[in-house]
Formats: structure tokens, sequence, C-alpha cells
């Protein structure tokens, strides 16, 4: 399956995968520093630990493709901005509650969280795929549920639909392996702890390209349906329409200038918008 992916899964990457990309803006200020006089400031926040989307270099410096990109709207909208870093979950609750300006959590679009946020034009499109090592059958989700031990990380959209399976046979909740973190998602396959992981395609793509995927690849094909996919947006307070109507214009900016996909072809073989 080549480059741990067959060429019918590859196929499927590209076409369920998405787009984001951007350029470097001078290095932010930090999230206590006072708003400079001249430019707006504007308080960023990322996933912790998202890679390639968001993580930490080994000096701690945030780095990963919604930081690039972050600092070019950042640079596009004339502002100077900080980054911060929180779990997923959190991201939602503090942008909601206005402690942070602008959120890059990889976050998909709800009818729950529109009640309580404001969201930008999609700037990429997630999907879910499977892995295991390479060899394996094909399997659909419900088959491999039923058939195989699947590490999934806690609370995540992947981990809840694994639980609607599981809802109509309760010995399938022997299958869930939940874990904590993405780090753990492969740990459990590397050490025999599951079969095979679930998780975004991207993730996984990152993953798979890793020195740590060797001899992993995709099993079936990228699942979208019953909340596995979707567009992603960038997330403001409610209110904040003038900054949402900004953020939308320059990310329509960096795509037709190129940026976008110039960033992108950083972190990704394709074109993940």
């Amino acid at each position: 399956m080549g480059i741990h992916m067959g060429f019918a899964t590859t196929q499927a990457l590209l076409a369920a995968a998405v787009l984001l990309t951007g350029l470097a803006l001078p290095q932010p200020i930090r999230a206590d520093a006072p708003p400079p006089t001249d430019r707006p400031f504007l308080r960023v926040v990322v996933i912790d630990h998202s890679p390639p989307f968001s993580d930490r270099d080994a000096a701690g410096a945030l780095v990963g493709f919604n930081i690039d990109f972050g600092r070019e709207l950042c640079r596009s909208l004339g502002a100077v901005c900080s980054f911060d870093a929180v779990p997923f979950k959190q991201i939602i609750e503090d942008v909601a509650a206005g402690r942070f300006d602008i959120g890059f959590g990889n976050v998909l679009r709800t009818p729950d969280r529109e009640q309580r946020l404001l969201f930008s034009v999609p700037y990429w499109r997630s999907s879910t795929s499977l892995v295991g090592r390479r060899g394996m059958p094909e399997l659909s989700l419900d088959e491999a549920i039923r058939s195989r031990r699947i590490a999934t990380i806690r609370g995540s959209r992947q981990h809840a639909a694994l639980l609607r399976l599981a809802e109509a046979d309760p010995t399938l909740h022997a299958n869930l392996v939940p874990v904590p973190t993405l780090d753990d998602l492969w740990d459990a396959m590397r050490n025999g702890q599951c079969d095979m992981a679930i998780g975004p395609t991207l993730n996984v793509v990152h993953f798979l390209l890793s020195d740590t995927g060797e001899g992993f690849e995709t099993i079936g094909t990228p699942m979208s349906e019953d909340g596995l996919g979707g567009t992603v947006h960038i997330v403001f307070p409610p209110g904040q329409h003038a900054l949402k109507a900004a953020v939308d214009r320059a990310l329509t900016v960096l795509r037709n200038d190129g940026t976008y996909q110039r960033i992108n072809r950083n972190y990704f073989p394709f074109d993940i918008y």
C-alpha cells in the first residue's frame, strides 16, 4: 500500500482532506503584554498538542500549521497577536467566554456550538481514518469494532461514534481502548494494547509519514458521515461580527494570493482545503 497507504486509500485521502497555509509574522508578544497603540492586539488560542496543526518544539515554542497560518492571518489583519495553547475542550469554553479573540481549535460547526460561538468561513475539511499494521484487511468501522480492539482518544468525536455503535451490543465495549492523547493513540498500537486506532485523517497522515509510523497504514477509506468529519472553522466570541468579517476577507485573500497553499505544502502532501 504505497508509503504506508494504498493507492485507492491515498486517492480517497486526497479527495477527503483539506487545505490551510500562511507565512511568518513577527514574533508574537506575550499574552499579558499591553496592547500597542497603533495596531489592534488579538489573543489567539490553539490546541496544546495536535501535530501537525500545533505543537511545541524543543525550546517550548509553538509550531505547526495553525501557528504559521495564524501569524500570516494576523499580518493580513494588521494586528499584533499573542498565541497560547490549551486542550481542545477548553478552547471552546475560553473563546465563548471572551478570554481569547480567535480560536484555531480545528473546530467543526455544530448547532450546539453555533449557540455559543461565531464561525469563520471554512478553512479546511476534516475526516476520520482507521489505521493499523500494514497488511491488515480493509474493514468498515462497524466490522472493525466487532472484530478488533480499537484505540480512540477519550471524548473525541471518533470515541463518540464507537460508543454509538456499541449501544446496540454492549459486549463491543470490550473492544474500545480509550486513551488521553494522540501520542497515546500511536503508542497503544505499537505496544499491542490495541489492533488498530481511529483518529482525524490529517493527524493519521502525519503519523504515517513520521518515523514512528513505519509499518502502519490506513485501513479502508476516510469517513466523514455521522459526525466523523466536516468543514473546519476559526471561531470567535459571540458578538464579534466585525472581527469575523475581517477574518473571512483575509482568508479569501490568503487563498487567492497563494499564501495558504504555500503553508499547506510545508505540512501536507496534498491540498487540505
